[in-house]
């Protein structure tokens, strides 16, 4: 459903007495698979208009999921729309906007009618994971010169996928007009008057095509998937001129495209090499800035974090598949009411020695043990629910610990600041996330911090703000963790979460 929020940032008599900082506006377009949320900053990285429209996935045959690209595109535009019109109806400007979108989304559309050919295949989707299996033999050159799994999650997989199953595609990759690309790619072509046919680099990771470290399409990756250069958009850096957007009488420069998950790092402050930054909603995204060199980090993702015409930026990732769903999962299988939102006061305060295995929907980095038990390990028989919920919410620090430690052993590398977000970063959950690293952690309540992301590039790139330090100044924290444990005791948990991952398996 639309929701336009005009969001008071000063009185209307400040207003009228003092313009200067609030004349201008930077937009930030984020697109992700649930909804469409459209955000003018001003020169304090305030929100100072906010529009959202909620848009649905459909999902016809088992693995598949899947949205359309007509209502998608007709729903971020009127949203885009909306607030353009409050800024200008008000006497206002905007000085640039950018695009932070879903990534690993991709479809097939043509360049010349700006048609789309197929349904917009989700990042969700996963009917290509059977088409990987005839790749295996390519799995670590892949894997080294894209910095990705080889997974149906990507863009590579799921155009051979449509290849194979999907008679009409080998007609359409005829056609010069034809093309297959991220999501992000046709929204720059309808939202650009130059009708720009282009994707950035960080989006165009997400594609197993792209070579991460000669940041460009890659002859020997192209045949693996069948997939010929000529229906690839052109690639961009992350800071670049798209092109143009067209409202009214006013032609809007897109400086910025850029995809989500780099976006939110951005959006907490993450500029700088050793900077990371954790997200603690339905799963977590653990995403750390390793700075102008693309290292491999076993177990996880490396991809462009952000770039312009002269340097690039790139970031390491991992995520955690259980976490507001894990709070969930006790709430409807271990019968605590109210868990997913109220497990705080539900746990104990000690897990007295038991260590759970999240494995309800498969353990991601930097393990990827897709068919993991949820089980506890512990002394004998079972844990009581309010132990075990302590376990639980124990276990998602120990994964992040478990992802910290991996891209440490990247060479010169340490992890410097960690800025915490998102529904689930609570404080208990905090506390024990610093007491593990050792390190504080810094907690923001940035509800929007992939749309602010975005306005910071957008910002940098227009003049709108002079350098990245005077961005940084502008990221607000609420409260800052501090370890309190002792490094024995530290220790002695990390040695028993170990010696559970090796029980079970996971760890060899």
């Amino acid at each position: 459903m639309p929701l336009l929020q005009i969001i008071p940032i000063v009185s209307s008599t400040s207003l009228k007495e003092d313009t200067r900082k609030l004349d201008s506006f930077i937009v930030a377009i984020d697109q992700g698979s649930s909804g469409t949320k459209v955000l003018a900053f001003d020169r304090e990285a305030r929100c100072a208009y906010r529009s959202f429209r909620s848009l649905k996935t459909e999902r016809p045959l088992p693995d598949h999921a899947e949205q359309n690209p007509t209502l998608l595109l007709e729903e971020t535009r009127k949203a885009i729309n909306e607030i353009l019109s409050a800024i200008y109806a008000d006497g206002h400007h905007v000085s640039a906007i950018g695009l932070a979108c879903q990534r690993s989304s991709f479809l097939l559309w043509d360049r010349d009618t700006g048609e789309p050919l197929t349904p917009i295949i989700s990042w969700q989707d996963l009917r290509a994971k059977r088409v990987c299996e005839t790749l295996n033999p390519h799995r670590n050159e892949i894997y080294q010169k894209t910095g990705l799994p080889l997974t149906g999650h990507y863009g590579g997989p799921k155009f051979l996928w449509l290849l194979q199953n999907n008679p009409a595609t080998l007609l359409w990759i005829k056609r010069e007009s034809t093309i297959f690309s991220p999501w992000n790619s046709f929204l720059l072509w309808h939202f650009t008057k130059e009708r720009v046919c282009a994707t950035d680099e960080s989006i165009a990771g997400r594609t197993l095509l792209f070579n991460i470290h000669k940041r460009d399409w890659d002859p020997e990756l192209l045949p693996l998937f069948e997939a010929p250069l000529s229906i690839l958009p052109k690639v961009f850096p992350t800071c670049h001129l798209y092109g143009h957007y067209l409202f009214k009488r006013e032609s809007i420069p897109l400086l910025c495209s850029i995809g989500d998950h780099q976006g939110a790092l951005l959006g907490l402050g993450g500029f700088e090499k050793g900077h990371c930054g954790i997200n603690y909603g339905t799963s977590a995204g653990v995403l750390v800035n390793i700075g102008s060199i693309p290292l491999i980090a076993e177990g996880l993702l490396t991809n462009v974090g952000y770039s312009d015409s002269d340097t690039t930026t790139y970031v390491v990732e991992g995520t955690v598949n259980a976490v507001g769903s894990l709070f969930e999962w006790f709430e409807k299988e271990r019968g605590l009411p109210e868990a997913s939102q109220n497990w705080e006061s539900q746990m104990a305060s000690s897990s007295e020695g038991w260590y759970m295995i999240p494995g309800m929907y498969g353990i991601a980095a930097p393990y990827w043990k897709e068919t993991a038990v949820t089980e506890f390990t512990g002394r004998d028989g079972y844990p009581l629910k309010e132990i075990g919920l302590r376990a639980g919410m124990e276990s998602i620090a120990y994964l992040i610990l478990d992802i910290l430690n991996r891209i440490q052993t990247l060479s010169d590398f340490r992890i410097g600041r960690i800025m915490a977000s998102g529904g689930a970063a609570r404080p208990p959950l905090l506390q024990f996330q610093a007491d593990l690293l050792g390190i504080p952690v810094h907690h923001t309540s940035i509800a929007d911090a992939t749309a602010l992301g975005c306005a910071f590039l957008t910002g940098l790139s227009a003049g709108f703000w002079k350098d990245i330090g005077e961005v940084q100044s502008l990221v607000r924290e609420e409260e800052i963790f501090y370890p309190t444990l002792s490094d024995q005791k530290r220790q002695s948990l990390i040695r028993g979460w170990r010696n559970v991952l090796k029980e079970k398996g996971i760890l060899t």
